[in-house]
């Protein structure tokens, strides 16, 4: 069976033989996780495939439908109406991801990518250790969720939720909504069904009652899933899993001899930008790896994934050499079309 992955702008369909962990996605009813193996010295998981919108599906639906948050669907497919059915229209669905650098144990949540990893050594009828990973949604600007370490401490189900003096000013200032002190399990609890407990302060990983703001910055400060993302959740992770709450906005990995990047959309607002100094992290990661793995690196491809900050995973360099590549002693392209010299030249 064909096991190697898809280069630089190639999109694949579908195929029951190659995503048997896309199994529940196909379904009528959403994915409540979409899972894969964890490969040793592999750095990338999952595929980019296709799909179709259906009768009066939105791209909304579909991202739900495929365990993918509004985030990541809106800007896979740009130009189309996120809120509009379109039956029959192709949709790009951002299943391959690079996964973050750092230990690959309990949770993990990149805010920048707005997902969640769970890395799990077991998991029921798969074996070896496997990677489960969840859209999720975050902190406002002005409530935004911290980068952190913590711990699950406990599993509730049906919450009920305990607003501070300033989440209720806020619900009073901006929503003109006078909230309670208690809000109980319900159907109008933003906590949902589910809820993991963290030892950091007031933070939650929890489900929802508006499902279609997952994957975007919405919440009080906590973290945001699909009610159905959290069900499975809650019943895979065990107490005192460690949870680390990160922001990497690019990230470099390895699959089948090549080398991926992935570099995230800088926010909600489509007329944002990366900060440069996100550009400069890349360049010093880049020719570290060069220098210290003897990539070939597509200095061209780089800068096009620059530009776009789509949150698409590309190939950027193999082992073998090609026209366009780099070394450490290249010049990276400028956002402007310009040139930036590598530092310390």
């Amino acid at each position: 069976m064909d096991r190697s992955p898809p280069a630089a702008g190639e999109v694949r369909t579908a195929l029951p033989g190659r995503l048997l962990a896309l199994c529940m996605v196909l379904a009528a009813a959403p994915a409540d996780a979409v899972t894969w193996p964890q490969v040793e010295g592999e750095d990338v998981v999952g595929e980019l495939v296709t799909d179709t919108l259906r009768r009066e599906d939105t791209l909304i639906d579909m991202a739900r439908m495929h365990n993918i948050g509004h985030f990541e669907m809106v800007h896979a497919n740009p130009g189309m109406d996120p809120w509009l059915p379109d039956p029959g229209a192709e949709v790009i669905v951002p299943q391959l991801h690079v996964l973050p650098d750092g230990p690959r144990v309990g949770i993990v949540v990149n805010l920048s990518e707005r997902r969640l990893y769970y890395f799990a050594p077991e998991w029921p009828d798969r074996d070896g250790a496997v990677v489960s990973t969840h859209p999720v949604g975050i902190g406002l600007d002005r409530r935004a969720t911290p980068v952190t370490r913590a711990r699950v401490t406990a599993k509730v189900d049906d919450p009920a939720w305990y607003p501070t003096p300033e989440v209720r000013d806020w619900y009073r200032r901006e929503k003109n909504e006078i909230l309670p002190t208690v809000v109980p399990p319900g159907p109008e609890n933003p906590l949902g069904r589910h809820a993991l407990i963290l030892d950091a302060d007031g933070l939650l990983i929890h489900g929802t009652h508006r499902p279609a703001g997952v994957g975007m910055q919405v919440s009080q400060g906590c973290i945001r899933l699909y009610p159905e993302s959290i069900a499975n959740l809650i019943g895979q992770v065990p107490l005192s899993t460690e949870v680390r709450v990160i922001d990497q906005p690019v990230r470099l990995g390895r699959r089948g001899g090549r080398l991926y990047l992935e570099i995230d959309p800088p926010g909600d607002d489509p007329d944002a930008g990366h900060d440069p100094s996100v550009r400069r992290e890349l360049e010093t990661r880049l020719r570290a790896k060069i220098a210290e793995e003897g990539w070939q690196v597509n200095r061209s491809a780089v800068g096009a994934a620059f530009e776009r900050a789509d949150g698409i995973p590309v190939v950027i360099a193999s082992r073998a050499n090609g026209a366009g590549a780099m070394n450490a002693n290249s010049r990276l392209p400028r956002q402007d079309g310009g040139t930036r010299t590598r530092a310390g030249r």
